[in-house]
């Protein structure tokens, strides 16, 4: 072979080599985005099954509170006993509040759909306690409010019934969880709106009528009805809201961010469901922000907590540094409670050393990290003002004079108290010890009249008032 041949060869040669490297590199290639392809399907099936399971179980637990609302509203319209109508109230009460928790839960685009049925869970919650306060204290109920349980009853059987015939759809396959979800695909978004519009509002369809409430619960239509008094008057939008949210969070971005929409009665909110890091998928922060002023009305990061690391001080030391920075000064911790290795702390604003009880903020902890897990500024925005606080009429020596003498004093200050009214009043606040209990004493400042005595539970999982 000639040299020219030869080189002629190996050129030939050279170029076979580069074409079968270039087949290989792209085959290389498409199996690499295959491998990715399927981990991410798999990852997206396993966070979708994990959403499902969650909604089905809020779903069908919210059922079976219903039912009991139902059952225990019968059982106190036929009870004569007035010890047992107190237990039967309470225990509507306790069922109102995990039903109404459980709905918040299901995936109902922007929530909207279902605030009637939200507001009848609260209401009949909040006047079964009043009621069941009320007969605690020997006063039966009057016949306006029995005609009110009669009212409300009845509508536990139609909403119970409403939501036995949706849970039979669901149970037979014939409604999915996973195609009310608005997210992913504009196919989703479209079953999303056609089952929120054709079965959901089925469920809010029976309260169209839903009688107004004339009660003085805290939740009561005329209370319901008041505007918050700590939010600015500037509006935002849907776009800045996120960006507030973020910045909250102190988060430049987020890998995935969801907007569940606008709702609220008294304070209307925007909802963002925020995923920071998609690898870590089971931790997902949900947050809602004001339309007016486009202030954090509440934060919740679903993330689990392993055992506790630190103890209740320094918790109450990190929530103490992230309300000041978050730009809510001069507030003092008054109760607080363990629960699933988080510490949940209440605090209260304080005004010229006058413990302003209404403007409270809750604030949740995870004793293992010490991260902030949980804020609820719902109380603090409806009722935070500037007060003019009056000077007391009464002086402190005299109120204590009004006050049982067996009850042992042992620490004194003013406090604006809340009432069940919604009305706030002036007191002085006597904090101390009676047959070894501990109790807190409110005498209004200016009139004398012993407004509330709350008994102050602690044991080793926190301090609590009842």
């Amino acid at each position: 072979m000639s040299i020219l041949g030869g080189y002629k060869e190996f050129r030939e040669r050279l170029k076979s080599v580069r074409l079968w490297s270039v087949m290989a590199i792209t085959l290389g290639i498409l199996v690499i985005v295959a491998l990715w392809g399927v981990n991410q399907y798999k990852g997206k099936a396993n966070y979708h099954n994990y959403l499902t399971n969650m909604w089905h179980r809020a779903f069908f637990d919210m059922v079976g509170y219903v039912q009991n609302i139902q059952a225990l509203l019968s059982k106190a319209e036929v009870s004569g006993d007035d010890r047992q109508r107190a237990v039967l109230y309470t225990e509507v009460w306790r069922n109102a509040f995990a039903a109404q928790e459980n709905l918040s839960q299901l995936p109902i685009e922007n929530n909207v759909a279902l605030e009637k049925t939200a507001k009848y869970l609260t209401q009949v919650g909040d006047l079964s306690f009043s009621l069941s306060k009320q007969l605690m204290s020997g006063k039966k109920e009057t016949l306006p409010q029995k005609q009110q349980l009669k009212k409300l009853r009845a509508y536990a059987d139609k909403l119970s019934n409403n939501l036995n015939e949706l849970a039979i759809e669901i149970s037979q396959g014939r409604l999915r969880w996973g195609e009310v979800r608005v997210v992913g695909t504009s196919r989703f978004r479209r079953i999303a709106q056609n089952v929120t519009s054709s079965r959901m509002l089925a469920v809010e369809a029976g309260f169209k009528d839903y009688p107004t409430l004339i009660y003085d619960g805290p939740f009561s239509d005329h209370i319901s009805r008041q505007t918050p008094k700590g939010l600015p008057e500037k509006l935002v939008n849907k776009e800045q809201a996120k960006k507030i949210a973020l910045d909250f969070l102190n988060l430049e971005r987020a890998d995935i961010v969801n907007y569940l929409g606008l709702s609220g009665d008294r304070i209307k909110i925007y909802t963002f469901e925020i995923i920071p890091d998609r690898k870590i998928r089971d931790r997902t922060i949900t947050i809602a922000i004001s339309k007016k002023g486009g202030k954090i009305i509440w934060m919740i990061d679903n993330r689990a907590s392993s055992s506790p690391k630190i103890g209740v001080a320094k918790a109450k030391e990190n929530a103490k540094k992230f309300l000041i920075e978050k730009g809510f000064a001069n507030m003092i911790d008054t109760f607080y409670l363990k629960q699933d290795n988080t510490a949940l702390i209440n605090y209260i604003y304080q005004q010229n050393g006058v413990k302003i009880y209404p403007d409270m903020v809750k604030v949740r902890v995870a004793l293992d990290t010490g991260q902030i897990v949980g804020f609820d500024a719902t109380a603090y925005y409806m009722s935070h003002t500037s007060r003019k606080i009056p000077e007391p009429a009464i002086s402190e020596k005299q109120a204590r004079g009004l006050i049982s003498k067996n009850f042992d004093v042992q620490s004194v200050s003013l406090a604006i108290i809340p009432l069940d009214s919604g009305k706030e009043v002036f007191t002085y606040e006597f904090l101390g010890k009676y047959d070894g209990k501990y109790f807190a004493d409110y005498i209004n400042a200016i009139t004398g009249k012993e407004e509330n005595i709350l008994e102050i539970i602690k044991d080793p999982n926190g301090i609590l008032s009842m």
